[in-house]
């Protein structure tokens, strides 16, 4: 049996209008077109600025790309694919439009739109979740950390693949999704997608939460804990977006008009698919930075703690000693702290032939800030010093 749509005014559409609302098929009205170009105008190039921001601290200044690198453009390509779909829907006046001002045809466009956009949208969530969380994998070796990070992983993944999956066969055969006329039966997704959002959320605040207690237990300045800290919190923006986002959800689940109310949710789509890459690529700004002002960003060894190298007295020598020491005494039961540019620490294991102590061999390299002549604050009049002395224990 086929099925069938109302008409008006002759024209066959998904659903009538409200009594007394002037349809005008040929010029729509639109609500909230002009924020989604202006915030794709402004974040967009942002959102690739920190992308690229973040390659070229990994390429030229760090290892290399990783495999978190990786997952990250995947995130921006998916990022951009879903704006520019948004964008193309709105531009033929599908999007931010009446349902019911649409005829049928023009509405199985927008749902077309729709059916392809939510899952690649979904698919942006997950990568960058996934690149932040295998960035986690690099910075600790703590073992319960570690193993919170791969349940987190396997929670994302499963869940994003889940979710992808039942956009798109949520209805049998597939295509009911988008041509209407087509008989078959869709799974009421209203309970899912709730449900999918909350667990968004939950994860958005496990992958704030998560590195907190490490960054905490490193032994470095509390101006650097906290700066590390707010890397992360400023990642936790994301939160926000997502708690907007749930809240106006029920509304458009319920609603009649679709392609009208759900239009504010769409705004904050933009918002949080950009944010998700601009965040995502923090963690490396502090490098970049560092490269691009070292004077302002200070050098390394004042950043880790040291003093002043050009101060008189052993100091460097004395305190890089000391931390190497306290690595020793202390390994495996707390946070080492993070390799600074400025130094180089090597530990080399010997044994000697018929003694009964352990020994090893410390060698530390300081950089001394020797007063170059009309530059007090040269970089090029550092002097290494290396320090030799052997540790022995029972």
């Amino acid at each position: 049996m086929a099925i069938e749509f109302p008409t008006y005014n002759g024209v066959e559409v998904a659903s009538l209008p409200p009594p007394g609302y002037e349809v005008d098929f040929d010029n729509r009205k639109q609500q909230k077109w002009l924020e989604h170009i202006l915030i794709f105008c402004f974040m967009a190039p942002i959102a690739l600025m920190a992308l690229l921001q973040r390659f070229y601290t990994k390429i030229f200044l760090s290892k290399g790309l990783q495999i978190d690198d990786f997952f990250m453009l995947l995130g921006w390509l998916t990022a951009i694919l879903t704006q520019v779909l948004m964008l193309t829907s709105i531009s033929k006046r599908l999007f931010c439009s009446h349902s019911f001002e649409m005829p049928l045809a023009d509405y199985e466009s927008y749902a077309l739109y729709s059916y392809v956009t939510a899952p690649i949208y979904m698919m942006c969530n997950g990568f960058t979740k996934l690149s932040l969380l295998l960035f986690y994998l690099q910075i600790s070796p703590q073992t319960w950390f570690r193993r919170a990070v791969w349940v987190s992983i396997a929670v994302v993944s499963l869940s994003s693949l889940i979710i992808v999956c039942f956009m798109y066969f949520g209805c049998s055969p597939p295509q009911k999704a988008f041509r209407l006329k087509t008989e078959g039966h869709c799974v009421n997704a209203g309970i899912f997608y709730i449900a999918t959002a909350v667990s968004n959320i939950v994860t958005d605040v496990i992958l704030f939460v998560l590195p907190i207690p490490m960054v905490y237990a490193l032994r470095m300045p509390r101006i650097q804990k906290f700066g590390a800290m707010m890397v992360f919190g400023i990642g936790s923006i994301t939160i926000g977006t997502s708690v907007v986002r749930l809240a106006l959800l029920p509304v458009v689940l319920k609603s009649p008009d679709p392609s009208w109310d759900g239009c504010p949710a769409d705004v904050w789509t933009f918002v949080e698919a950009n944010l998700f890459i601009i965040c995502g690529s923090m963690p490396t700004l502090r490098k970049f930075f560092k490269h691009l002002m070292p004077r302002l960003m200070g050098s390394s060894g004042q950043s880790s703690g040291y003093r002043n190298p050009a101060s008189p007295g052993p100091s460097n020598t004395l305190q890089s000693g000391g931390n190497v020491i306290s690595r020793l005494r202390h390994k495996r039961k707390s946070y080492a702290q993070f390799a600074s540019d400025g130094e180089e620490n090597e530990l080399q294991d010997f044994r000697g032939g018929d003694t009964t102590k352990k020994q090893r061999s410390v060698t530390v390299t300081t950089a001394d800030q020797s007063q170059v002549p009309g530059d007090n604050h040269s970089d090029e009049g550092a002097i290494l010093q290396t320090k030799s002395f052997t540790l022995q224990y029972n």
